[in-house]
């Protein structure tokens, strides 16, 4: 099969490594390069959602963090690139008694729901954190991971081509028709077109969808300059802490649905100075880097996975939005399996149509 790709972010090149590895003839085009919209970011943050009240959308997360590991492994193997991949769990403060009794529950639903892999238990607050952020100590989930992004796009990307993937860099697509796509650079064809191009695939899609398919929420987040490797991410007060492999931590991130303008503000001073507070340890850390982007969130936030009804052999992988590391693997091989009308066992709510009800 021939296969077009829009989009060299992370769910466009994981939908490429799914189908070359099938043994399509895969090509991707991006209107820029690998990784520069919203999956060239720093924070990396893979967790669960919580363990219980089970759902097919959580088994699908739970499939996909479970597997990434392995994933991460080999993309790894064949790039020669480091993604920056560890399974470091994750930290959750506990700030009255009955998150404490809630957090205990689902220490023991935790137990079957995660098949006895991972574990989600009630611990003392680390030193790390400060006593305020963490008043009756913190939960603890072990299958939570960090990742790097903007260095896993890079080696997703170099896994790709060394499969054979041919990879069109500053090649932008304004057309979409039956099978093909179009740009100032001409006209390319194949059995199916995948659309992973964040939020200009939104746009792309628009004229050929009932309702708008998504838009953008702007993140802001950080790299400071501490060392808190061996230690587990945190999430608190609405704030991601990511010690990653290099020795740097990241924190962010806002989440903006209106924005004046792209770059750095002065929102990502207040996350900063939330990840201060929680951990004290980072109050004199450098800021090495700052960066922003432009996440792709759908318009019922779900990922939207299908057939686009009004063109023949085009199909989308959007909606990446703060899940998009963590299923994006997951999500190549369920996009790989739809553009050949394979069965898929997904949630509903992840599909085009869902998206489209009124």
């Amino acid at each position: 099969m021939r296969v077009i790709v829009v989009g060299a972010g992370i769910w466009g090149l994981a939908c490429a490594y799914a189908c070359v590895r099938r043994g399509d003839s895969v090509s991707v085009y991006d209107a820029g390069r690998i990784g520069d919209g919203a999956s060239g970011g720093i924070v990396g943050a893979l967790g669960p959602y919580v363990p219980d009240e089970w759902t097919q959308k959580k088994q699908y997360q739970f499939e996909a963090l479970d597997t990434a590991a392995g994933f991460w492994k080999t993309v790894d193997a064949r790039s020669g690139m480091a993604s920056g991949y560890g399974r470091i769990g994750r930290l959750q403060p506990l700030i009255t008694q009955k998150a404490v009794a809630l957090a205990e529950a689902r220490a023991i639903s935790a137990q079957e729901l995660w098949q006895g892999r991972f574990e989600w238990r009630v611990e003392n607050r680390p030193d790390t954190m400060s006593e305020h952020a963490a008043p009756f100590g913190v939960a603890h989930d072990t299958i939570s991971a960090r990742i790097h992004p903007a260095k896993a796009t890079t080696s997703l990307g170099a896994a790709c081509q060394a499969l054979g993937v041919s990879l069109f860099e500053n090649h932008p697509v304004t057309t979409l028709s039956d099978n093909a796509i179009s740009g100032p650079w001409g006209t390319a064809s194949a059995d199916a077109v995948i659309v992973a191009a964040g939020v200009a695939g939104f746009e792309m899609i628009a004229p050929y969808t009932p309702l708008h398919p998504g838009s953008g929420v702007k993140g802001q987040a950080a790299v400071l300059g501490a060392d808190m490797a061996g230690h587990p991410q945190i999430y608190a007060d609405g704030v991601y802490i990511i010690p990653h492999a290099n020795g740097a931590v990241a924190v962010g991130s806002t989440s903006e649905k209106t924005w004046t303008a792209d770059g750095i503000d002065d929102q990502l001073d207040t996350v900063i100075a939330k990840a201060h507070a929680i951990c004290p340890v980072l109050e004199n850390a450098t800021v090495l880097q700052r960066w922003s982007g432009i996440r792709p969130k759908a318009r019922r936030r779900d990922p939207m996975l299908g057939a686009v009804p009004t063109l023949k052999g085009v199909y989308t992988a959007l909606g990446a939005f703060k899940i998009g590391f963590g299923l994006s693997h997951k999500i190549g091989e369920t996009v790989a399996s739809q553009i050949r009308d394979e069965p898929v066992d997904i949630p509903e709510c992840f599909t085009l149509d869902w998206h489209m009800a009124k």
